[in-house]
């Protein structure tokens, strides 16, 4: 298989995605074990660390598993196509799971309204919400906060009393997804681009491109979530490697 060097910008995501459509596209077929993390690492021009992450998340959402001390390829019935909730989770996880359903539904056309109809006070409310995630970006409870009224006031600025209403109703649910998904990844800095780009699009009256970038957005932050278990499975086993 001829695999091809990964934007370091989204590496983990670029090898879980390469790697994954080799074995849909059946170049990696079901059984087959995988070449060495060596070879891999070098054919993607990556580090290990980054391979090893990705490969982690894979045999999470069922495409490897592990045996005779390799990664095989597992059989097709034990894929997860649908990634919003391939792990077993606590109640609490799933609960955001959902939520991130619910934001994908809503918040996408509430940053096309937003983009139709926020006036100059809109405008400057986003803005304003912009600048303090970009003053707190090394700081992920602030960030989280200002991240949130951000989305607040993109509700806001769709117009829809409903619909904004509601987005404040389940305020502390949005608020737990965007804190549980910033304190666990690194997509702060990512999120904040994207953010600057909503921003730029709804101030611009382009609904067709705010609805596009806040779907991409809400997908990115579906990836992270998905990714939190086995990070978290990854530090534990470091932790105790280190304490023995």
């Amino acid at each position: 298989m001829a695999l091809k060097p990964v934007e370091k910008i989204l590496v983990s995501d670029g090898i879980l995605g390469q790697i994954r459509a080799a074995i849909h596209s059946g170049e990696f077929s079901p059984g087959q074990r995988l070449p060495s993390e060596t070879k891999m690492a070098g054919q993607l021009s990556v580090s290990r660390s980054s391979l090893r992450e990705a490969l982690h998340a894979l045999v999470h959402i069922g495409y490897l598993e592990r045996r005779n001390k390799g990664l095989h390829v597992a059989p097709k019935a034990l894929w997860r196509t649908d990634l919003s909730s391939p792990f077993r989770r606590s109640s609490g996880e799933l609960s955001i799971a959902e939520i991130i359903e619910v934001r994908k539904i809503i918040e996408i056309q509430l940053c096309a309204l937003a983009a139709k109809r926020a006036n100059p006070e809109d405008i400057t409310a986003i803005r304003e919400s912009l600048q303090h995630m970009e003053a707190q970006i090394d700081h992920a409870a602030a960030f989280v906060e200002a991240d949130h009224h951000f989305h607040l006031c993109v509700a806001k600025a769709s117009k829809n009393s409903i619909l904004s209403d509601f987005v404040e109703r389940i305020g502390d649910l949005l608020r737990d997804n965007m804190a549980l998904v910033i304190e666990k990844s690194t997509i702060s800095r990512r999120s904040l681009s994207c953010h600057q780009r909503i921003f730029e699009a709804i101030y611009n009256g382009d609904a067709g491109q705010a609805r596009r970038l806040m779907a991409g957005h809400l997908a990115e932050i579906e990836k992270e979530f998905v990714k939190i278990p086995y990070r978290s499975s990854e530090a534990s086993s470091t932790e105790e490697t280190t304490m023995h």
